[in-house]
């Protein structure tokens, strides 16, 4: 054998061993150090030789493997990205890898990202922007530090709703999600890096996971039922017409499957299980109003004397906008500042804050001006105000009787009450520390109240009677099925099918 053949030989040996050492991620050889020698180099060493020694066939080898290896080799400079990861324990010596972490789990198994954006430049999501929310969450609750915050909101998220949104965020360490503690810490770690700092002190979890489990397993079962009578009740029960599920076809615009119902835009089903239980599915068919997904709410306000009915489509600390609709069809965007709300004439005091009041007037029986102020917080005989930059709380028996007149001009004039009835000629209210008087003459109509408040009440638009018009065997056929929209592709109901069994 000639010393030539030898060479070819050898050098498509080292090719074919450089390669294999190469993908295989071997150490490099004869010195242990990637910088000097790595399989990459003698790879291409052994390439040249072999397309200079060897004939076309072999030349033709030689290049195939070269360009596999060529994109194994850019394969590698791709930096990984996976949401999956397994957290067995936390390095808090190192918080940025914590917080790295917790993105991990923020974007895969926790399905935050799904609802929240991190990027103010983002369209807006189901619920709050994330952005700084390391320094934003020391804000938002009077008396709380920003990683107390951040752990009431992952394991009691319903404590404190940010304004707009409602209680749509599940227990993320209850099924299905079911993050464990160390997952949660990690989520913390990095939403505190967003903006602020990583604080590594250790917190226990202000749940009992043992405990929750046996109430969970002492709970009567669920209703279940038949998915697929359930999809036809979906579309039958007029569902359909609102919300969308990938693979059923809506009804075309304008057309309803039932002239019981007003058609709305309502969100979107598809994948409604993947991220919520079957007791939140349950509520939201029986109580509908409880939970509202933000951007769906129905909402009545009046602002400079003009009414908005609509949907809500987003709210802050300053501002909402409605979305209306006029005669015609069009649709609308209004931006009102909360400060632009008229007040309204309240006449019982009794759960302000679920009724959507936002501030209140009122004038305590011992002051001579009234006292404007945010509600903070309310019980049944108090409700606590903020007024200026210091809470008051305030007796809601112990106020001065308020009055609203409305003119004929539909001008509403709101003082507390002096004296005087529509049956007097005269009406003497204090306005703005003054002392006024109206003519009965010119009152359409006069309204006792005990304080005025902006109001801003939102309703969930799907009918409170819709549980009463379904059978019991209908709403359990429903609910299997809304238990199956994962966010898999729904096959299409057929257009015939048989009556469903009613019980």
């Amino acid at each position: 054998m000639s010393r030539n053949t030898l060479i070819k030989i050898a050098s498509l040996i080292l090719m074919v061993v450089s390669f294999i050492a190469y993908i295989a991620g071997a150490s490099a050889f004869p010195i242990a150090s990637e910088n000097l020698l790595p399989w990459s180099v003698w790879f291409l060493i052994a390439v040249i030789i072999n397309i200079v020694l060897w004939t076309s066939v072999m030349r033709l080898l030689t290049f195939s493997l070269a360009v596999i290896w060529f994109y194994a080799f850019v394969a590698g400079l791709v930096p990984e990205s996976s949401t999956a990861v397994n957290l067995t324990e936390l390095d808090w010596s190192d918080p940025e890898a914590v917080a790295e972490q917790g993105a991990l789990v923020f974007n895969g198994k926790g399905q935050c990202s799904a609802c929240h954006t991190v990027d103010t430049s983002a369209p807006p999501g189901r619920c709050p922007d994330l952005t700084d929310i390391g320094v934003n969450a020391a804000t938002r609750v009077p008396g709380m530090d920003a990683k107390a915050y951040l752990i009431e909101s992952m394991y009691q998220p319903a404590n404190y709703l940010v304004p707009g949104y409602g209680k749509i965020m599940p227990e993320v360490w209850k099924a299905p999600i079911a993050l464990s503690k160390l997952e949660i810490e990690a989520v913390i770690a990095y939403l505190q890096s967003q903006g602020g700092e990583i604080d590594p002190t250790p917190f226990d979890e202000p749940i009992d996971r043992a405990d929750v489990a046996t109430a969970a397993a002492a709970l009567p079962p669920l209703l279940t039922g038949d998915p697929e009578l359930g999809k036809k009740v979906f579309v039958d029960a007029a569902c359909i017409s609102c919300h969308a599920v990938t693979g059923i076809e809506s009804p075309a615009a304008g057309e309803t499957t039932n002239e019981d119902f007003e058609v709305v835009t309502a969100p979107d089903l598809s994948e409604i299980a993947a991220f919520n239980d079957m007791r939140y599915l349950e509520e939201s068919i029986l109580v509908p109003g409880v939970q509202i997904v933000s951007g769906y709410g129905a909402v009545t306000v009046r602002a400079k004397g003009t009414t908005f009915q609509g949907t809500l489509v987003s709210q802050d600390e300053e501002k909402i906008v409605v979305r209306t609709k006029t005669a015609d069809g069009v649709e609308e965007e209004h931006t009102i500042l909360l400060s632009e709300l008229d007040d309204e004439p309240i006449e019982d005091l009794e759960n302000l804050k679920a009724k959507g009041y936002l501030t209140l007037t009122l004038t305590p029986t011992d002051a001579d001006a009234p006292v404007s102020g945010e509600i903070v917080s309310e019980t049944d005989e108090t409700v606590t105000l903020k007024v200026g930059e210091e809470n008051q709380t305030f007796s809601k028996t112990d106020v001065k009787m308020q009055m609203t007149l409305v003119d004929f001009d539909a001008i509403e004039t709101v003082g507390e009450y002096v004296s005087g009835t529509m049956d007097d000629d005269e009406i003497v209210l204090i306005v703005d520390g003054n002392e006024e008087i109206y003519d009965t003459f010119d009152v359409e109509e006069a309204t006792m109240t005990r304080a005025a408040g902006k109001r801003l009440l939102v309703t969930s638009p799907m009918p409170e009677n819709f549980p009463i018009i379904l059978s019991v065997a209908d709403l359990t056929n429903l609910l299997s099925f809304l238990s199956t929209l994962t966010g898999a592709t729904a096959e299409a109901v057929p257009e015939e099918t048989e009556d469903i069994p009613a019980e």
